[in-house]
């Protein structure tokens, strides 16, 4: 049988889960969650992730007791987009290499926008493997944050049943998100990218020095020919805005701008476009 994948993170909404598999049928199913704050730990939607984590438990009970999927329940603690890309590509890496799924859904119906920003790019690698979706509802939840509303009513309605205001047959329709296709890095521009990511890691330091990069490189720095064929890649990762330079003396010092930090993740955990 054919192994297909649906990444789902939760919500406040059984519908759209629920529906996501029926419209797209998978074998597995991973439901994200974020992670859950200790006792002694103050969180801002520390109630909000409880209510969110009774939902991941109903959800993984009725996939179980149905059988229509197996449910894999993951923390996940995306709070920036460079994690949340992090986080996918881990999954993404584990399905398409070691697994060898050749079909992944993503639903992005409950996500936030920094899960679905994150989804375009991973998406974007994998483009025969990986679609994106949503659904579109007729009848919209309730958000728990309206002000008018009784926080505990409202909290309670979400609790016990997690639907919209009204359900009617055929509420959702899923809308497939398309998506560009990204052009795997190759040979030097890929080693770059992701050294510079490393070097910055590291050190703390907004750029590298060109001359550091050819050393952790493992390049004899001094040599014109290489200055030169690392230089010319370079100039292309600064054309396509992935790297920057600044000048001090006689030094050039290299970083990586926000998109460029991504796109190195990306080249850190995946391999070359799928095809």
């Amino acid at each position: 049988m054919t192994r297909t994948v649906q990444i789902c993170p939760v919500g406040f909404e059984f519908d759209r889960v629920i529906e996501g598999v029926k419209q797209h049928s998978c074998n597995i199913i991973y439901l994200l969650k974020s992670v859950k704050p200790t006792k002694k730990e103050s969180h801002p939607n520390k109630k909000l992730i409880e209510i969110a984590d009774t939902f991941v438990e109903k959800l993984k009970k009725h996939f179980l007791n149905t059988k229509i999927c197996e449910p894999i329940v993951k923390e996940t603690n995306v709070i920036t987009l460079e994690k949340t890309v992090e986080e996918l590509c881990k999954i993404i890496k584990n399905e398409v290499e070691i697994e060898k799924t050749e079909e992944i859904w993503i639903n992005i119906s409950t996500s936030t926008k920094l899960f679905a920003s994150a989804s375009m790019y991973v998406g974007a690698f994998y483009p025969k493997i990986i679609k994106l979706f949503y659904l579109d509802a007729r009848h919209y939840t309730v958000n728990l944050l309206l002000e008018d509303i009784d926080k505990e009513i409202i909290t309670k309605k979400f609790q016990d049943f997690g639907i919209s205001y009204k359900k009617d047959e055929n509420s959702y329709k899923s809308i497939t998100v398309p998506t560009y296709t990204m052009v795997a890095l190759k040979d030097y521009k890929k080693i770059i990218i992701t050294t510079l990511k490393k070097m910055i890691d590291k050190t703390g330091q907004e750029t590298v020095s060109f001359m550091n990069l050819l050393r952790e490189l493992g390049e004899k720095e001094n040599d014109k020919k290489i200055k030169v064929r690392y230089g010319h890649h370079i100039a292309f990762l600064k054309k396509r805005n992935w790297v920057f330079e600044k000048n001090e003396g006689r030094q050039n010092y290299y970083g990586l701008t926000p998109g460029g930090r991504i796109l190195s993740i990306i080249h850190t955990y995946l391999k070359e476009e799928a095809t």
